[in-house]
């Protein structure tokens, strides 16, 4: 089972690296990276999460592949060639000739279908998970999902996500005198895992702090912990509905996590409880809930107008700018976010989104510069890091990208599915002496952070890091200027 996540996450890290973004922000790409995560998993020829609850496939209808070009296409079986293993060869073709009829069947009516069989044939799959797609096309017609298997996806309520979340056994900080007050402090020191366990300690001690809930769900996003952060700011908004930061923070994780109907649900409320703009949605009902491209349209034009009501508000614009990444948009996306950072210079964060929008649209050289703005602020940006990890990889630079990763792990070890992608940059990093080439793997098996620091140079020493500060050495329009916005 091990192999099999590996060769996913080979196949997610070799599509994102095309420098195609109609691949590699596909939305089928984003289901094998679940996949290679352990987040998703094939069962009896269903695709269930970690808890075991059955999902469902709307994630696989991807419009960006099925309108690649025949060149495209050709881009992608190139890259597959250059990059596929025996075991993935081995294990397609010992599939069942079963399978290979259903994608015939169902190429023979959707470009989709043709591109999925690409993809799914490059996956090289287990029998098990091609039997589960074969269920999938049976619950199709033409090819395209039905909409009865995308309204449960809509409004998940058994995901982990939504799961209670678990506080950690031994906290120091639970008597603390102000808990909510020394987290602050130790974020400004550089100090976030300590600070998490300042923020456990205020919403223990006070179930109802909102803004408790609201901090350490923010502060689990930034350590890339996104499911974490899920929990959290799902807490802070059941105890405190009209909380704008949450509703807003909501929207980001759950975008991070793929739940798109969700995430502008969230966003649909923030425009609500907002007292500028809550008159925009006075009279206008909600689409229905498994009316997707309906929502997207809604809460876009929502967030337009909000925008013209207050071009100042950084806050619309960061929202705006991660609804045109869910439109896939990311000219929008990257115009918006650009606002935001000129309105809001010194929020890290910010300048992290922006580098992902431009990574994501196949502009890494171009989001390098957005994340060092975003590292110069906070140095231990846990997030950031493998963001910055992600874009040399794109760039074909697998040495910075594993020690990058490795860095972001050194901050946080408790993002562990950072390994898959540090596994998948040391595959290609090439120029490996027989020690590095010996001890890497296994160490990157065993989860073991010290000898795989020993083993990449140029790793981060979080104790020699600087402390986060609130100023930029250069003014925001010339860094964007430099980035061509």
């Amino acid at each position: 089972e091990s192999a099999d996540l590996e060769q996913a996450a080979q196949m997610v890290e070799m599509l994102r690296n095309s420098g195609n973004p109609k691949f590699a922000n596909s939305q089928f790409v984003n289901f094998i990276d679940k996949v290679s995560k352990g987040d998703l998993q094939f069962k009896d020829n269903t695709v269930i999460d970690r808890d075991g609850n059955n999902v469902d496939w709307d994630s696989l209808y991807d419009t960006a592949a099925a309108t690649a070009s025949e060149t495209e296409k050709q881009e992608l079986e190139n890259l597959w060639k250059a990059s596929s293993s025996p075991s993935l060869e081995q294990a397609w073709n010992a599939s069942e000739p079963e399978m290979e009829a259903a994608w015939q069947a169902a190429a023979s009516e959707t470009e989709i279908a043709a591109d999925l069989e690409r993809l799914w044939r490059d996956t090289a799959g287990a029998g098990t998970a091609q039997e589960a797609l074969e269920e999938a096309w049976r619950h199709s017609e033409d090819g395209i999902l039905d909409e009865s298997w995308l309204r449960s996806a809509m409004f998940p309520d058994n995901s982990q996500k939504n799961a209670e979340y678990q506080f950690s056994k031994d906290n120091n900080y639970l008597d603390a005198d102000d808990p909510l007050a020394l987290a602050q402090q130790l974020l400004r020191e550089g100090r976030d895992r300590e600070a998490l366990m300042a923020l456990e300690a205020e919403v223990q001690r006070n179930p109802e702090s909102s803004e408790g809930w609201r901090q350490l769900g923010q502060l689990y996003a930034e350590l890339d912990q996104d499911v974490e952060a899920i929990q959290c700011l799902r807490k802070g908004h059941e105890v405190d509905p009209y909380n704008l930061g949450s509703l807003l923070a909501l929207g980001v994780s759950l975008t991070n996590e793929l739940d798109q109907q969700p995430a502008l649900r969230y966003l649909r409320m923030w425009v609500e409880n907002h007292e500028e703009h809550e008159q925009s949605v006075q009279g206008l009902d909600p689409p229905a809930p498994y009316e997707l491209e309906a929502w997207k349209q809604q809460v876009t034009s929502l967030f337009n107008q909000a925008a013209q009501a207050n071009p100042l508000d950084a806050n619309v614009f960061v929202a705006l700018g991660v609804i045109e990444n869910i439109n896939r948009n990311y000219t929008g996306a990257i115009q918006a976010l650009a606002t935001a950072c000129r309105l809001r210079p010194n929020d890290h964060t910010v300048w992290n989104k922006l580098g992902a929008t431009l990574a994501n649209s196949g502009q890494s050289k171009q989001a390098l510069v957005a994340y060092d703005q975003g590292l110069q602020l906070k140095p231990n940006y846990a997030r950031s890091w493998s963001n910055l990890a992600i874009a040399h990889a794109n760039l074909g630079e697998h040495a910075d990208a594993a020690r990058f990763y490795l860095s972001s792990l050194v901050l946080n070890p408790d993002a562990t599915h950072i390994w898959a992608f540090l596994h998948s940059a040391v595959l290609n990093m090439g120029g490996l002496n027989a020690n590095e080439a010996a001890g890497l793997p296994e160490a990157i098996d065993q989860r073991d952070i010290a000898t795989c620091a020993k083993l990449i140079p140029g790793v981060l020493d979080p104790f020699q890091l600087p402390k986060p500060t609130q100023e930029l050495p250069q003014p925001p329009d010339e860094v964007l200027a430099s980035m061509g916005l």
